[in-house]
């Protein structure tokens, strides 16, 4: 197709004219096929990003301005260039959370995600937060000070010894030593 016989097209599209629109679109068919096994992959849908093609080059005729002096092909393959490479930006990362995560697998995405409660972790840091309760008031008050800061109150030693001026070593001996303390009210054996 020359770029007369184009501008002729292009203008009675505009004019709404169903014989140039439909000649347009199957002159264009080549390109916009291209574009589509370039940008999109998905092989299933070629039809459908057909008829979307067709209907960019539609709003191109549409919007297209003779009197820039560009050629309508180049004005719509960058339209098609823009247009297909959106689409595959929006599909890019897309994964539906019922699919398997390879072919081949039966189970989904949904069941290989880590569950954020973890009921059993919780039962137990629950008894072992009742128990220490129990077992706290008998440390002497300094280990029960440096627990509670340390551990309750999620403080570093480093913090701690800066906020009362002593070093951050001797808060480690002491923190040893409650915790050992601790460790023979609940009856366990010492590691260390």
């Amino acid at each position: 197709m020359d770029n007369n016989e184009m501008i002729l097209l292009v203008r009675g599209a505009r004019a709404r004219d169903t014989e140039c629109q439909l000649a347009l679109i199957e002159g264009f068919r080549p390109l916009m096929l291209a574009m589509i096994r370039r940008y999109i992959y998905e092989v299933d849908a070629v039809d459908d990003y057909l008829s979307e093609g067709a209907i960019v080059l539609l709003n191109a005729v549409q919007t297209f301005n003779e009197d820039l002096g560009v050629p309508f092909s180049g004005y719509l393959k960058k339209e098609l260039f823009y247009y297909f490479v959106n689409v595959a930006k929006l599909h890019q990362n897309l994964y539906s959370l019922d699919s398997g995560s390879s072919e081949g697998e039966s189970f989904s995405l949904l069941d290989s995600l880590a569950d954020a409660a973890d009921i059993e972790g919780d039962y137990i840091k629950a008894s072992d937060l009742s128990a220490l309760q129990v077992y706290l008031p008998r440390l002497r008050e300094r280990q029960r000070w440096i627990i509670e800061e340390h551990y309750f109150k999620r403080r570093s030693f480093r913090e701690i010894a800066d906020s009362i001026g002593v070093s951050a070593n001797s808060l480690v001996k002491l923190h040893r030593r409650a915790i050992a303390d601790l460790r023979t009210y609940f009856g366990m054996e010492l590691a260390n």
